[in-house]
């Protein structure tokens, strides 16, 4: 987040039939989580490797602030993404399967 140093981690719950799905990130030290929802464009279609997929979402943060997103596959296993709040602090996001 462009006024909070540091990174948020977490984990990404993909789910195949939307084509979107729900993440989680959080920075432990400073007690602040954010949970997501990733949901596919209107003019997105699944291609056999997920890459190029995208969408819209949502993410609200323990703090209160709330993010507009845009996602994009970049492959099954990953996406990355950004958005804005109101006050105009951008995030951005990776969200990979490691296992």
């Amino acid at each position: 987040m462009s006024d909070v140093s540091g990174e948020l981690w977490g984990k990404g719950f993909p789910d195949i039939g939307s084509g979107g799905g729900r993440f989680a990130l959080n920075q432990p030290e400073r007690g602040l989580y954010c949970d997501g929802f990733a949901l596919p464009a209107p003019d997105a279609e699944a291609d056999a490797d997920c890459a190029g997929q995208a969408g819209i979402g949502h993410l609200q943060c323990s703090d209160g602030r709330q993010y507009r997103i845009r996602w994009q596959a970049l492959s099954c296993r990953a996406f990355e993404g950004s958005g804005e709040d109101v006050k105009g602090n951008s995030l951005k996001f990776r969200v990979e399967r490691t296992r």
